[in-house]
């Protein structure tokens, strides 16, 4: 068997450039797809088990052949490329890779190669994470809050459902399961356990999908900050006063240099976890920082 193997990290990007390279290296060769398969919108740093390509990899068999596009198009982590190389090594099932013009079998320099293409990937991720965090950090610096508005009910999911909110309520006071909530709103089930974890019914409601315990376990666990790997560092300020500053269209750099006893970090952490705060400087002090920036 042939299998031809796509992936694309996201949504805008299509598979089709990726086919008619494997089709024309197949040709090449004189061989026919028997099957391909194909991930669309997931990322390589996703476990093959949770992607397309783990049922694939359980079907190979001897002699069988995986053609994709690149390596990378594999995974983009040295260890699960290593992993992915191995167990088709196991199965005598070789990959081949149209742009490297790599063959993967069980040899060494397939593993060599497997290695420094994993390797280089690997350390290309990193290299993006830490330019993301010091972009983030770069922000917090300036006095720009990062994510969104706490308790902000902004989604498009939200609001093309409002109309159902009360409703909503008693058909959770009513025990009605997730299927029959979604045939009376017209929706996926999913998107009813979303909406009542968002408008706080979910207490009182003895249906948990998989989504919402995900959820549940999700908020269980102890936030990290998006610009630094340490915990937040939140104090207890004079509320009066830090809303006063904020009011007085003061930004975060401002704000700590009116209140010398606290470092500019616990400022910023505390303004950007309280909601009231959050709120109110949205409206003041960040506004100035994105006029600045323009």
């Amino acid at each position: 068997m042939i299998y031809g193997y796509l992936r694309v990290s996201s949504d805008e990007q299509d598979v089709n450039s990726q086919k008619q390279g494997v089709e024309s290296f197949c040709m090449k060769n004189g061989w026919v797809i028997d099957k391909f398969i194909t991930d669309e919108g997931v990322s390589g740093g996703k476990d093959p088990d949770k992607r397309n390509l783990g049922p694939l990899l359980k079907l190979v068999q001897k002699g069988d052949k995986i053609v994709c596009s690149e390596i990378s198009r594999l995974g983009r982590d040295l260890y699960m490329v290593m992993d992915i190389l191995h167990f088709c090594m196991e199965k005598e099932c070789v990959i081949y890779t149209v742009k490297d013009k790599f063959v993967l079998g069980d040899d060494i320099s397939s593993k060599v190669l497997a290695f420094a293409f994993g390797l280089s990937a690997e350390i290309e991720r990193q290299m993006i994470r830490q330019r993301t965090k010091e972009g983030l950090r770069l922000r917090m610096k300036m006095g720009v809050l990062l994510g969104r508005p706490i308790g902000r009910c902004n989604s498009e999911e939200a609001q093309k459902f409002g109309a159902w909110k009360d409703k909503l309520k008693q058909m959770v006071e009513w025990q009605m399961s997730p299927r029959q909530i979604a045939a009376v709103i017209g929706c996926d089930r999913n998107t009813v356990s979303r909406l009542i974890q968002r408008w706080g019914y979910s207490k009182m409601w003895k249906y948990k999908s998989d989504w919402a315990k995900s959820e549940d376990k999700e908020r269980g666990r102890k936030r990290v900050p998006t610009y630094k790997d340490g915990d937040y560092a939140i104090v207890e300020l004079d509320r009066d006063k830090v809303v006063s500053l904020i009011k007085a269209d003061l930004t975060i750099p401002q704000i700590t240099d009116a209140m010398p006893n606290f470092t500019y970090e616990q400022i910023y952490d505390t303004i950007l976890c309280d909601s009231e705060y959050n709120a109110l400087y949205r409206k003041h002090g960040q506004l100035k920082v994105k006029k600045w920036k323009r």
